[in-house]
């Protein structure tokens, strides 16, 4: 749940990046956001050793800064933007905008014409968007086709796979003028560690490959089957074997090619959570302890926006009393700061004012660079630290 390069040191405090937590947090205050480089950076290589050089896009939707968004950029990812905003901050941590794609179901016509005017590809999901993108795209606008499994149901963005409205979007996409066929965009949840449903969403979708092929003659370039992967966020959650699940999907594609008698598609996948979560945590202040019988409610100073109100690690988090030696007995503690952010033992003699380190804060703590009274959220490497937001 810590990240990669979590130390501990004398009286009990935590080092990241080479850099002490109690430094940081007299230093900036507190809540303070910390993301560890040589974290963020490992993950990436490790799904760009799985899955190749140009298969591995990073989603926005877990944060992006210029700073982050360099790291991951560096190591060779793409990245999926939901936002004319989002396209700026990436193309300015020097992301190619080949390797830029726009999705989502709110996009904007500014958020349109700022992908046309870059050359970022575009996901559509649905005919209507499609006919959008075609009234304003340039000659080559590249255009994926978002579709989701028949068992997903019909409340999730996209086209179902095999039906009517989705061929009528090949359709559309493939007698345009000015449109061409990128692939399709496939994305079935979030947490998940089993590649079951990954397997089925592919057969799935080869299926409808074969279906346009044989309908249109046309070939899909690329198969995209999004993120969701798993993030630990304490003892006993499962995570995700990244090298274990490309080789079981690439073989699934191959078998699925040779039934249907296809060329196989660009294999890619965007994952978000799963390369930060991790390398983040959060430092805060104990403002207020309220002691029970069997559990007591320790309140800290500040939020963690947007990941305490996400469903997929709200209240499960881990947590440490930093900074100072405790012989007193661990006594199960309820962590809130306004929703519960982690239900853990912490020392009997927990008091206002201690430091709470809350680990796998990682993912969307950083998004967003106009919301007023966020805190600062900073990298830190080979004992530096520096900002990569500052507070506001």
């Amino acid at each position: 749940m810590w990240p990669v390069t979590a130390r501990w040191a004398p009286q009990d405090d935590l080092l990241v990046g080479g850099v002490r937590m109690t430094t940081v947090a007299a230093s900036y205050g507190t809540p303070v956001h910390v993301l560890d480089e040589a974290d963020v950076r490992a993950r990436c290589a490790e799904y760009l050793d799985a899955f190749g050089a140009g298969a591995v896009a990073y989603s926005a939707k877990a944060g992006l800064t210029t700073g982050v968004g360099r790291w991951i950029a560096g190591a060779g990812l793409g990245c999926y933007v939901a936002s004319a905003g989002e396209l700026q901050t990436a193309l300015l941590a020097g992301f190619r905008s080949t390797d830029l794609v726009l999705y989502g179901s709110s996009k904007s016509v500014g958020d349109l014409e700022a992908a046309h005017a870059c050359g970022a590809a575009i996901v559509a999901g649905s005919l209507a968007e499609v006919e959008a993108i075609a009234a304003r795209a340039p000659i080559g606008q590249r255009v994926l086709v978002r579709v989701v499994p028949s068992r997903a149901g019909r409340s999730r963005y996209g086209l179902p796979l095999g039906s009517g409205t989705a061929l009528a979007a090949i359709k559309r996409i493939l007698g345009s003028p000015n449109l061409v066929l990128a692939g399709l965009d496939c994305s079935i949840g979030h947490q998940l560690s089993r590649f079951g449903a990954f397997e089925s969403s592919l057969r799935e979708a080869m299926g409808f490959c074969a279906v346009i092929r044989a309908r249109y003659g046309a070939t899909v370039p690329a198969l995209n089957l999004g993120g969701g992967h798993a993030v630990a966020y304490a003892d006993g959650d499962d995570g995700f074997a990244v090298a274990a699940f490309a080789g079981r999907v690439r073989g699934m594609l191959r078998l699925s090619a040779e039934r249907y008698r296809l060329s196989e598609p660009r294999l890619t996948v965007s994952p978000g959570r799963a390369l930060v979560a991790r390398a983040g945590l959060t430092l805060h202040r104990v403002s207020e302890v309220v002691a029970g019988p069997e559990r007591t409610t320790v309140t800290l100073d500040g939020t963690v926006p947007d990941c305490v109100a996400t469903e997929h690690c709200a209240g499960r988090h881990t947590a440490y009393l930093i900074g100072r030696e405790s012989t007193a007995r661990p006594h199960p503690a309820r962590i809130v700061d306004g929703a519960e952010i982690a239900s853990v033992p912490l020392p009997a003699d927990v008091a206002a004012g201690d430091l709470i380190a809350v680990a796998g804060t990682g993912a969307y703590h950083h998004r967003g660079d106009t919301f007023v009274g966020r805190p600062p959220v900073l990298g830190v490497a080979d004992g530096l630290t520096r900002t990569l937001r500052r507070a506001n």
